[in-house]
């Protein structure tokens, strides 16, 4: 997997050079908009431990998520995006209440063409995120009672996430857009870290000068 992101890391940086290089990078506006998201996603086993050592329960953070976030750009060249996006992404697991929640965002660099109106695109996000996490052993009995067999921990992250994807254009200034990113914790990794694709759906709406 790093191998792999690796190599999707040094081609893009050197599409990103070559773009840079070949075109005009003059400044021609900007895009914007919002996106849901889902995908399929799991994490390693870990253990809940009670205080006085023993192992509670083995879980695994699994399944599909539901989550919402947007990016907005700004277009240098025929080719090269540069802006941010951010995006909270929730997961519900196993006993009911069990709850992993992603909130993250950062700089996005990109690279996108034209083909028609099929504009498809490639590129990173850096930034950074938190994790949330509740977990149940047992489903609660009764509203407003103080549960013993619950544990909650939080904790941030720093993040890379590759994506690729590609844009419809209904119209000038409007594009529906499709695009899948692989959210990686590289500075705190944790078994109850999710990992696995993300697929988005939504619409970007465009303001460029040609």
């Amino acid at each position: 997997m790093i191998r792999k992101l690796f190599t999707f890391i040094v081609l893009f940086i050197g599409c990103t050079f070559s773009v840079m290089s070949q075109n005009s990078l003059s400044y021609r506006g900007f895009s914007g908009g919002m996106m849901i998201h889902s995908g399929i996603l799991e994490g390693r086993q870990f253990n809940i431990i009670s205080e006085n050592g023993t192992i509670v329960s083995a879980n695994n953070v699994s399944g599909m998520p539901f989550g919402i976030g947007g990016s907005a750009r700004l277009h240098f060249g025929k080719h090269l995006r540069v802006g941010g996006e951010g995006y909270v992404s929730n997961l519900r697991y196993g006993v009911k209440g069990t709850t992993s929640s992603i909130s993250w965002g950062g700089i996005l660099v990109d690279c996108i063409w034209q083909f028609d109106k099929w504009w498809p695109f490639g590129g990173i996000l850096v930034g950074g995120g938190a994790v949330e996490h509740i977990v149940l052993n047992n489903e609660p009995s009764m509203d407003f009672i103080v549960e013993n067999n619950a544990a909650y921990r939080e904790y941030a992250f720093m993040a890379i996430a590759p994506m690729v994807g590609v844009e419809y254009a209904l119209n000038e200034k409007i594009h529906l857009t499709f695009k899948m990113d692989y959210v990686i914790n590289i500075s705190n990794p944790q078994d109850d870290f999710p990992l696995g694709p993300r697929f988005f759906i939504g619409f970007m709406f465009y303001r460029l000068n040609d």
